[in-house]
């Protein structure tokens, strides 16, 4: 069996067993970046088109595609606009402006509709990522061969 098939099939059962999807799909990612294989089931990766930071890494375990943002800082007026105090207090990693990346489940995400999908930020960048255009992007990629990365651009919905 492959390194691939047996990645597919632990990510499987452990979402078969979990209580919490959300939370199940979450720890597969964090297991695999402790584990350093992340580079290897990489199938597309979005980078800030400004700095050339990654800000989104898509992953292929088995026949599921995640997509995992990467932690980002506003500046302080941008995180005063679109937060309020008790949510910073309470979700972010430093009290303040620390926001923590967050890990979806692409293929769930794209049968909500063509407008489902996550945003992706960077202090140079804010944009939409479209579920089912990651899908488009990615099918037919050889995990670990994930080609040219997408260069986001500020305020826009992106494939």
């Amino acid at each position: 069996m492959t390194q691939d098939a047996d990645l597919g099939r632990w990510f499987t059962d452990l979402l078969q067993a979990a209580e919490d999807r959300a939370q199940a799909v979450h720890d597969a990612y964090q297991h695999l970046e402790n584990a350093e294989v992340v580079s290897k089931v990489t199938v597309h990766r979005y980078l800030c088109r400004k700095c050339g930071k990654p800000r989104a890494t898509v992953i292929r375990l088995g026949d599921r595609t995640l997509a995992r943002t990467h932690d980002y800082k506003f500046s302080p007026g941008m995180n005063a606009d679109r937060s309020v105090p008790s949510a910073r207090a309470r979700n972010t990693l430093d009290g303040d402006r620390h926001w923590p990346g967050h890990t979806y489940d692409v293929d769930e995400l794209a049968e909500w509709g063509p407008d489902a999908g996550f945003d992706v930020n960077c202090r140079h960048v804010t944009a939409t990522v479209f579920a089912r255009d990651v899908l488009a992007i990615t099918s037919g990629v050889t995990p670990g061969h994930p080609g040219k990365p997408t260069l986001l651009q500020s305020r826009q919905h992106m494939q």
